[in-house]
This record gives structure tokens, C-alpha cells and sequence, in this order.
């Protein structure tokens, strides 16, 4: 008979919920300030700095295989440069709670692309989530054509899309990840994850920076940056890495698939955006079908979620 996971676990999964949820108002803070993928340079080059000071203190010197190293550098690249490259591009872009909404369908990417790539069989039910997912999609990207990102109305088209690729490239990731993780704990693959992410962010910031420029960081922007390496990077992840340890991961799934709401309900307090009645309809589809297509059987779990 297997043990009840202790209420910490619980407190951990929520807690995880939570600051993945944030995360979107803390990018939209962080925007103001920085772009896009300077922004993403600072995050993982503060994350991965702390995570090694921690690390090196706690397990001493440690050897490194080249294997290892490439196998950490490819999970860096893929799941932090390419992934937050289109984030923040399309936060930057649309509205925070769209977003939100939209990352929530890498499941949905994670069954199409496993179709293709490992022949699973999906069912009606799976199907029909998709189709219904779909519509959603393209009712909400459309819904959202005509909006800057900056306030009330919703997104931009073009945002929407870009965050759209995010959830593509971690769905591709998340279908790699067994071939890249290492037999390591946890703490050494995400300081390395961060360390790599951040070297292979840093000529995407540079190019950046010669064609757009650096503004003036504000101190809203600043407090941005440092809720998501502290709070979402460091902590979150910690939380999501404890959580695994005591409750099923279809379980803490469930904890992962409410992201979206806490995303939409803060950004409603913290920035005062608003869905109109069509994109409010349109993102209860999306979520609707999200939900159908990874309900019948073990849930895709999505590798990143802030």
C-alpha cells in the first residue's frame, strides 16, 4: 500500500502553480525595461550563476563527461534559448493572459508530434480534443489580430504565433528529452541547463542589442528580472523537482494545467488586461480540448511552463 504524499508535496505543487503562473505578468513587467532576449540572457545567466555557487558548495568538485556536456548543452539550447527566444518574443508582442493560454497547448503538440515520431495510436477522444484545441487556437490568435499587447484588449497576431512556436519547440523538446537528460540530480541538470542557455542566448542578445538598442531598465524592470530567476527559474523548479518526489506526475500535471488561470487572474489584477467575450470563449475551447485530448489515458506533461 502506497503512502499518502505529505502535505508539503501538495504545498510544493501549488506553490509551482502559482509562480509559473506569475511568470507571464513578471515578463510583461521585465519588458518594459529590457527586450526581449537581453531579458532572457540576464534570467538564465543570474539562475545558472546561483545554481552553480549552490551546487559547487554543496557536491564539491565534480567531473563532467564530454557526453554529458553535449548532451547538456543541446538540453539548454532547445529548451531555454530556442523556447524563451519565442516567449518573450511574442509576450513582448500580445497580451500576457494569451500567452498563457497558448503555452497551455504544448500537451496538444506533445500527442501530435508523438503521432508522427513514435507511431502512437491516438483515440477518437484524443482527436476530437485536438480538432476543438485547434479551433480555439485560430479563434484566438485571430480575436487577437488587431491588439498591441500593451493593455486591455488582448494580443497581436504576430505574438500569438510566436508564442505558439514556443509551445511547438517544447513540445519537440519534451519528445528529445529522454535521449538528452543525464543520470544526474536535478540540481546539476538545471544549473547546467541555465549555464548553456545563456551561452547560446548570448550572440541572439548581442544581434539583438546591435539592431534595436539597450534601454534604460526601469526599477519595475529590474524587480522583473529577478522574480523570474529567483521565484521561476530557481524556486518553481525546485518546488516542481520535490513535488515529483512524493505524487505521480499525471498528478502534478493537473497542478501544471492551472497555470493559466492563475496567469489570466493576475494579469487582470497586475496589469488590467481583459479578454472580450469572443477571446474569453475562444481560450475556454483551447483549454476544453487541451484537457479531452490529455485526459483519457497518461497526460503529456508539459517541460516548461514559465
Amino acid at each position: 500500500m502506497h503512502s499518502r504524499p505529505p502535505a508539503s508535496a501538495y504545498a510544493a505543487a501549488v506553490g509551482m502553480t502559482v509562480a509559473f503562473g506569475l511568470s507571464f505578468v513578471a515578463t510583461k513587467y521585465a519588458l518594459r525595461g529590457f527586450e526581449p532576449l537581453l531579458l532572457a540572457l540576464l534570467r538564465f545567466s543570474l539562475a545558472g550563476g546561483i545554481l552553480w555557487v549552490v551546487w559547487r558548495l554543496r557536491r564539491g568538485p565534480e567531473r563532467v563527461s564530454r557526453g554529458e556536456l553535449g548532451r547538456l548543452a543541446a538540453l539548454g539550447f532547445i529548451s531555454l534559448t530556442v523556447y524563451f527566444s519565442f516567449e518573450n518574443l511574442g509576450i513582448a508582442r500580445t497580451s500576457a493572459s494569451e500567452a498563457a493560454i497558448l503555452i497551455a497547448t504544448i500537451p496538444l503538440f506533445v500527442v501530435i508530434l508523438n503521432t508522427f515520431t513514435l507511431r502512437e495510436r491516438n483515440t477518437a477522444r484524443q482527436w476530437a480534443g485536438i480538432a476543438l484545441s485547434f479551433a480555439g487556437i485560430a479563434a484566438l490568435v485571430l480575436l487577437g489580430g488587431g491588439g498591441t499587447g500593451g493593455g486591455g484588449t488582448g494580443g497581436g497576431l504576430t505574438g500569438n504565433l510566436l508564442v505558439l512556436a514556443a509551445s511547438l519547440s517544447a513540445a519537440v523538446y519534451s519528445i528529445l528529452a529522454r535521449r538528452l537528460l543525464v543520470s544526474r540530480p536535478a540540481l546539476f541538470v538545471t544549473t547546467f541547463q541555465n549555464l548553456f542557455g545563456a551561452l547560446f542566448m548570448l550572440p541572439l542578445a548581442l544581434a539583438e542589442a546591435a539592431l534595436v538598442g539597450v534601454r534604460q531598465p526601469t526599477p519595475g524592470a529590474a524587480g522583473g528580472v529577478l522574480f523570474l530567476t529567483v521565484v521561476c527559474s530557481i524556486t518553481a523548479f525546485l518546488l516542481l523537482n520535490y513535488a515529483f518526489r512524493f505524487i505521480p506526475a499525471s498528478k502534478v500535471a493537473v497542478f501544471i494545467n492551472l497555470t493559466p488561470i492563475v496567469a489570466v487572474a493576475s494579469a487582470y489584477v497586475l496589469l488590467g488586461e481583459r479578454f472580450t467575450p469572443g477571446q474569453a470563449a475562444a481560450a475556454v475551447v483551447v483549454v476544453a480540448g487541451v484537457w479531452l485530448t490529455n485526459s483519457g489515458g497518461g497526460a503529456a506533461r508539459s517541460p516548461s511552463a514559465g
